[in-house]
C-alpha cells in the first residue's frame, strides 16, 4: 500500500469550528461581504496613462484608476512569475514558503500553506480562477470552488511562415545549446483577428460569462481572471499594433547597466533569447539591441498592454451591467516589472525598482479615497490581508504581509514604510530593502550566505537606479543591512523542496483505483521537487501503473475537494483513492 506519512499535515480540508462557523454566516448574510473581482496581468509595468505615461494608450484602466486608488509604490518579493505569485496569493514571503524559483510548485515547498481564495473558500466565499492566476502549467484545485478553466483560444496565432521560420533556426541550434528542442517560435505577432480568437480575449468572454452567472448567486464570490499579456511572446491583434506610430515611441533614457554596479544586478536578458527572432541579444553587460530592434520590441510590449487595457473595459462594463458594480472590490495586479532597454536590459528577473515595483490599483465601492493615489509603500504580499479587511473576514495570523484597507480612506496614513525583495542568480541570492528614500542589496553566497556584492541607490537624487554608490553612506549602510538581515535572514538556501520522490527504489506495478465521487489529478513530484509527469482518473476509474518505490504522487481532485500525499512502498498493489480523505472543504 502507499504510506501516507504527512497525512495530518497535507489533508488541509478539514474545517476548523471557527471557520465552519463564518462560513455560515457568509452564506446566511452576503450582503456583509462585498465580492471580488481580481484582475492578475502578466509583465505589466507601471507604465501606464494613470501612471504618468502620456505615450500609453490605457483608458480602461485609468478609468478604473479614476473610481479607485492608485498605488504607486508597490512591490513584488521576486521579479519572476511562480515565486510572485505563490508569495502573493499565500501572503508569506519567500523564505517562509522555500519559493524563490520557477521550477517548484509551493504545494511543494510548504504543503500546509493557505492561499488567498482557498481562505475566502473556507469562509463562504465561492472562489473561482480561469487564465494564469498561480504560474503555468501547474494551478491549484484547493483554492478553488470549481476546476480552473482555461481559454482554448491560440496566444500567439503564427502564420506559416513564422513557424517555417522557427523550425529553420532551430536547426542551427547546437545539441550543447540550451535551446536545443527547446526554441520557441517570434517574440511579436501582429495577427488580424478578432480579440475573442486571441487567449486573453476569449478569457475575457468566459469571464463575463461567469460574472453573468455569478450575479445570481446569494454566496459572495472571488472571481480572478489572469491575462497572460504582455508576457512574452508578444502577439496582441494587429489593430492594437495599429495605435502606435512605432517611430515616435520614446525609448529608454538609461539603456545602460548601473555604474559601479555586479554584472548580476541586471541580469542575462536570458527570456528574451528563448525565441527564433531574439537569439542573439546580448547580455546587458555585453552589448546592446539595434534602436530599430528597440523600438520593435517596445511597440510589440505597448500594443500588448493596450490589448489587455480593452479586457479590462470589458470587465468593467459587465460589472456595471450585471449591476455588480457596488458590491465589487476591484483589484488590478501585476506579479512584476519588466525591463524594456532599461538597463540595457530586456525582461524582468532583479531586485532593481524597474523589476520590482508594479501597478496596483484597488476599487473598493465603500472607500472614500477613490479617485487618489497613495505614495505609501506596500507589498504585494499585503493584497491577502487588505483583501481580508475589505471583506469583512478575520485577517489570518500566519500572514507576512499588513492590511492596506486603511490606506484607501487616508492616503498618507502611515503603512510600514518598506518593501523586501530576493532574487537567486546561482550560485547567489540577492536580497534587498527598499524605504522612501533607500533601496539596499546585497548578494549573499547560497551555499555559505557570505556577502559576495553589494548595491545602493540613492532614490532621492537616482530615481533610475542608474548609479550604485554603496560605500558612500556607512551609516545608513549599517542600518539597511541590520534591517534586511532581520527580516531576510541569512542561510543557506537549498533548491529542493521538502516533498520529492526517493532516487533508486526498485519498480513497482500497481493499480490506482479513484473511489472518490470526481476526477483526481495524479501527478508525479520528481527527486529534485518539480511536478512533472500528470494523467488525471475519472470517478471509478482503475489504471494499471508503472512506477518505483519511493517516488511521491500528488493526488488533487479538480473540484479542489480532495486532496493528499502519496509515496510508494514496496508493498504497493492496489491503491484506493479517495477511501480514506477527511471532510471536503466547501
Amino acid at each position: 500500500m502507499f504510506a501516507r506519512p504527512l497525512r495530518c499535515l497535507l489533508m488541509m480540508v478539514a474545517f476548523s469550528a471557527s471557520n465552519a462557523a463564518a462560513a455560515c454566516y457568509a452564506a446566511d448574510q452576503p450582503d456583509k461581504h462585498p465580492n471580488v473581482l481580481l484582475i492578475c496581468v502578466d509583465d505589466l509595468r507601471p507604465e501606464l496613462k494613470c501612471y504618468g505615461a502620456d505615450h500609453i494608450l490605457s483608458p480602461s484602466i485609468d478609468r478604473l484608476a479614476e473610481s479607485g486608488v492608485i498605488f504607486d509604490r508597490c512591490y513584488v518579493q521576486v521579479a519572476v512569475c511562480n515565486p510572485s505569485r505563490a508569495s502573493t496569493f499565500t501572503g508569506l514571503r519567500p523564505d517562509k514558503l522555500g519559493c524563490w524559483t520557477l521550477p517548484f510548485h509551493f504545494r511543494e515547498t510548504l504543503p500546509e500553506a493557505v492561499t488567498l481564495p482557498q481562505y475566502f473558500r473556507q469562509h463562504g466565499y465561492t472562489c473561482e480562477g480561469m487564465g494564469k492566476i498561480f504560474h503555468n502549467p501547474w494551478q491549484d484545485p484547493r483554492s478553488w470552488s470549481r476546476p480552473h478553466r482555461w481559454p482554448d483560444a491560440e496566444l500567439t496565432n503564427y502564420s506559416p511562415e513564422q513557424k517555417a521560420f522557427r523550425n529553420k533556426v532551430a536547426q542551427t541550434i547546437a545539441e550543447d545549446d540550451w535551446r536545443y528542442n527547446n526554441l520557441r517560435g517570434v517574440i511579436a505577432n501582429a495577427p488580424d483577428i478578432a480579440d475573442v480568437e486571441h487567449h486573453d480575449g476569449e478569457l475575457t468572454v468566459m469571464a463575463i460569462e461567469r460574472l453573468k452567472e455569478l450575479s445570481h448567486s446569494q454566496q459572495p464570490f472571488l472571481l480572478a481572471v489572469g491575462y497572460t499579456q504582455p508576457h512574452l511572446p508578444w502577439c496582441p491583434p494587429k489593430r492594437y499594433w495599429d495605435k502606435y506610430n512605432r517611430d515616435s515611441l520614446p525609448l529608454a533614457i538609461n539603456p545602460y547597466p548601473p555604474k559601479n554596479s555586479p554584472e548580476v544586478a541586471v541580469g542575462t536578458n536570458y527570456e528574451m533569447t528563448h525565441y527564433a527572432d531574439a537569439i542573439h541579444v546580448p547580455k546587458p553587460h555585453v552589448g546592446s539591441v539595434s534602436e530599430a530592434e528597440a523600438r520593435r520590441f517596445r511597440h510589440a510590449y505597448f500594443a500588448s498592454v493596450s490589448f489587455i487595457d480593452a479586457q479590462v473595459g470589458l470587465l468593467l462594463d459587465a460589472l456595471d451591467q450585471q449591476k455588480l458594480t457596488d458590491n465589487t472590490i476591484v483589484v488590478l495586479w501585476s506579479d512584476h516589472g519588466w525591463k524594456l532597454g532599461e538597463h540595457n536590459g530586456w525582461g524582468k528577473m532583479t531586485n532593481l525598482e524597474i523589476d520590482t515595483r508594479i501597478p496596483m490599483i484597488i476599487r473598493s465601492p465603500q472607500a472614500q479615497a477613490n479617485g487618489q493615489r497613495t505614495n505609501r509603500i506596500v507589498e504585494s504580499l499585503d493584497i491577502f490581508p487588505t483583501l481580508c479587511d475589505l471583506t469583512g473576514l478575520p485577517v489570518p495570523e500566519f500572514l507576512d504581509g499588513q492590511s492596506a484597507a486603511h490606506l484607501l480612506d487616508d492616503p498618507a496614513a502611515p503603512h510600514t514604510g518598506v518593501a523586501y525583495s530576493q532574487y537567486i542568480w546561482r550560485p547567489l541570492i540577492g536580497n534587498g530593502i527598499r524605504t522612501d528614500r533607500w533601496h539596499y542589496i546585497e548578494w549573499r553566497g547560497m551555499d555559505d550566505a557570505t556577502i559576495k556584492h553589494q548595491e545602493l541607490y540613492d532614490h532621492a537624487s537616482d530615481p533610475q537606479e542608474n548609479v550604485n554608490i554603496f560605500g558612500q553612506h556607512p551609516k545608513v549602510e549599517a542600518d539597511l543591512q541590520a534591517r534586511v538581515q532581520k527580516v531576510l535572514i541569512p542561510h543557506k538556501i537549498v533548491l529542493r523542496p521538502q516533498i520529492h520522490s526517493q532516487r533508486n527504489g526498485p519498480r513497482k506495478n500497481l493499480t490506482l483505483d479513484n473511489r472518490y465521487d470526481g476526477t483526481v489529478r495524479v501527478t508525479w513530484i520528481d527527486v529534485s521537487g518539480q511536478r512533472r509527469n500528470t494523467f488525471d482518473l475519472m470517478p471509478g476509474e482503475k489504471r494499471p501503473f508503472g512506477t518505483f518505490v519511493g517516488h511521491v504522487f500528488s493526488i488533487e481532485s479538480l473540484d479542489g475537494r480532495y486532496h493528499e500525499l502519496l509515496t510508494i512502498t514496496p508493498d504497493s498493489e492496489t491503491v484506493r483513492l479517495g477511501d480514506h480523505a477527511m471532510a471536503p472543504d466547501k
